[in-house]
């Protein structure tokens, strides 16, 4: 049976894309393709999906898979730790004999369209920004008349040159595409899950219901779904939620919007709906503590949220000063005591290397980390990506190492004025063994342990990881520092 149009999550393991923390990485149903997929069919094309992450596949196994699939456009989408193996993907399709036109979407063809298509000469076409009706003419076009100058959004080759077409408008309403296709991946509750800080109970999904942030933060490819904060209205992502409840036997989710608690009205009513539907289901999300609304946070925890990862960054004023977080200290500490003190567990997100970093602006944010009342963390290396305006002035702040291939969060490839990549990494290290090696927070891990025992390996798995990736080399750099001086007699 011939399908107008093959989607692909290309090939890329935990260990790719999370490196020592392979075991705390999120396996999430790649919900781009699944919106994609959705108006496609909505609006009478057929199509398939290939998730080659969710089964694990090699390149190999995935060529074979597309082998089984007669289209003649395939999609693939990528973000930037992702798209050398698209790159792979479809070259070797490209090798294998393919007539059919390849289509890169996602996060880094967005940032750099020209710069993607020159590098990776066997994409023929680039979808930018949003895609959902992006791709509906491009499939209309090239099953049609093949005319893509008209198509608004794309980047593509004519005769060996490049061409930009008309930049397409953000979608105003987002209630008005169709709810993602989740029945054309694998089985959700199998194949997927989030990773073990982010969910309370099994089965766990996510959930993208606004696009868009207003914030300002220097490491941030914002332009990628917009500058402006859109959302679905509470009516619509209610519907998501019984869709997955009923369909799926969903009983935490993950929301994961850039500020999924910026807009108090819409948040509500979401809250008084599940409520009203008497679900059990527990939910957690992610927010900026500039924007937060200070008022609501015991209805969101009767609602079921459980937890709030707040994006923190560093403990250091000046530091949040350089990225552009526009937030305070105060204000962060605030916002921690008042989720805790409604029985809501609070997550720092914390970068290190960021512009400005010292030693000592480390060691402020070490302090705040364990001393601002947060229950869980996590740190990532401070990442210039395409699309964020780090990725142009990195070099005013320092020296930057633009490889695909390392862009991944995992290692420095920022290294701020005044620092080393070995400091960075050290600290780093410490960062975990001062949050995680503290009394209190493993006795509240054992106490999980025990009381969870569906989610007790997945915890335990990623206990262990953090365990030996913050200890490596620690005993041999504590024998350095406390080894006796040399001494000569004459």
């Amino acid at each position: 049976m011939q399908t107008d149009i093959l989607l692909v999550n290309p090939p890329i393991t935990l260990e790719e894309r999370y490196g020592a923390f392979a075991s705390v990485g999120s396996q999430a149903p790649p919900l781009g393709l699944c919106y994609l997929a959705a108006i496609l069919k909505h609006k009478g094309y057929s199509v398939t999906i290939l998730d080659a992450p969710a089964y694990d596949l090699t390149l190999e196994q995935t060529l074979q898979k597309i082998d089984d699939v007669a289209t003649g456009i395939i999609g693939i989408t990528a973000t930037t730790a992702s798209i050398i193996r698209a790159a792979e993907l479809a070259q070797a399709l490209k090798e294998k004999g393919s007539t059919a036109r390849l289509v890169i979407g996602g996060p880094h063809v967005s940032a750099l369209p020209e710069r993607t298509l020159q590098e990776f000469s066997a994409f023929d076409i680039g979808v930018i920004n949003e895609g959902e009706y992006t791709i509906v003419d491009l499939v209309r076009s090239l099953t049609g008349d093949g005319d893509m100058s008209r198509v608004q959004g794309i980047v593509y080759r004519d005769n060996g040159t490049l061409h930009i077409t008309e930049p397409r408008p953000l979608i105003e309403n987002l209630d008005d595409l169709p709810f993602p296709a989740w029945d054309m991946l694998p089985y959700l509750p199998k194949y997927y899950k989030p990773a073990p800080h982010s969910y309370y109970q099994l089965p766990s999904a996510t959930l993208m219901t606004s696009r868009g942030c207003n914030g300002t933060c220097t490491f941030c490819a914002r332009p990628f779904m917009g500058e402006r904060y859109r959302s679905n209205s509470p009516e619509y992502t209610l519907g998501m939620i019984d869709y997955l409840v009923t369909h799926y036997g969903i009983r935490d989710i993950m929301f994961y919007d850039d500020n999924f608690l910026l807009d108090r009205k819409r948040v509500v009513s979401i809250c008084e709906g599940i409520l009203k539907r008497g679900y059990k289901i527990t939910w957690s999300c992610l927010a900026r503590t500039d924007v937060m609304p200070e008022d609501f946070f015991r209805l969101i925890r009767k609602a079921g949220c459980w937890q709030i990862a707040y994006g923190i960054e560093s403990g250091d004023q000046t530091i949040l000063n350089n990225i552009k977080k526009r937030t305070t200290i105060e204000r962060m500490t605030e916002m921690i005591r008042k989720a805790n003190e409604a029985g809501i567990h609070t997550r720092g997100y914390f970068m290190i290397g960021c512009p400005g970093e010292t030693k000592d602006s480390i060691s402020r944010t070490m302090h705040f980390m364990t001393q601002s009342g947060l229950k869980d963390f996590h740190v990532t290396f401070c990442t210039p990506m395409p699309g964020a305006e780090l990725f142009t002035t990195a070099s005013q702040y320092g020296t930057f190492e633009c490889d695909w291939r390392k862009l991944g969060f995992w290692e420095p490839v920022f290294i701020p004025f005044g620092m080393t990549k070995e400091e960075l990494i050290a600290s780093h290290r410490r960062m975990f063994r001062k949050f995680y090696l503290r009394p209190r927070v493993i006795v509240r891990y054992l106490i999980k342990i025990m009381t969870k025992p569906t989610i007790a390996l997945n915890i335990i798995k990623a206990g262990l990881d953090v365990i030996r990736y913050s200890m490596a080399g620690y005993f041999q750099s504590k024998a350095r520092r406390i080894k006796p001086a040399h001494h000569t007699t004459g």
